[in-house]
């Protein structure tokens, strides 16, 4: 597990969690947006040591949040036999992940969807990422790294994800997907 440093968490942060919601550029900047987000995430700096992030959430950003997309569908794979026109399929594979798609209708996962109470459109790339970030963050039993995990992507993204509700996955299922979907990803962005 890599350790992400309190002291970088502007860095660290997708610009959107930013004081401005934009990108600090000088050094004061960063300093400004660090003392912001401690002061609003004050659960990062109650623990002793610095967190340990899961692999895949230290991956580029992109590569991260394709992860997560792909732990969505595969989390929904039942609805995702329903994707069989040759353009939605494209439209799947441009939008969400490329050439995972067969991988994940063949998956044994499929007779019954994991994430369940959650209505989900499987072409709408912010939906099928708060999506997977909803099982991360049931995989995760540490307070900061699930603050860390949300700080990681875009601020809409986790607005989503609350709006859609808790996710009522167990630990072990979870962390399942996530390596399945890590392994189907690749850690590559798309």
């Amino acid at each position: 597990m890599t350790r992400i440093a309190v002291l970088a968490l502007s860095k660290w942060a997708h610009f959107s969690w930013l004081p401005r919601g934009e990108r600090a550029l000088t050094e004061r900047a960063l300093v400004y947006a660090n003392a912001d987000l401690l002061a609003r995430f004050p659960q990062l700096t109650s623990t002793q040591t610095t967190p340990a992030m899961p692999p895949f959430a230290t991956l580029p950003r992109p590569a991260c949040a394709k992860v997560l997309r792909v732990t969505a569908a595969l989390a929904h794979a039942r609805l995702l036999r329903k994707v069989v026109s040759a353009d939605t399929q494209k439209i799947f594979s441009a939008r969400i992940a490329p050439h995972v798609l067969h991988a994940i209708q063949r998956d044994w996962r499929v007779e019954e969807d994991m994430d369940q109470g959650v209505t989900l459109n499987v072409l709408d790339r912010a939906e099928m990422t708060a999506a997977g970030l909803r099982v991360a963050l049931s995989a995760i039993d540490d307070p900061a790294v699930c603050v860390l995990m949300r700080l990681r992507l875009p601020r809409t993204v986790e607005q989503r994800m609350v709006q859609s509700g808790v996710c009522g996955m167990h630990v072990k299922a979870a962390h399942k997907l996530l390596d399945a979907a890590y392994a189907l990803a690749g850690g590559k962005a798309c």
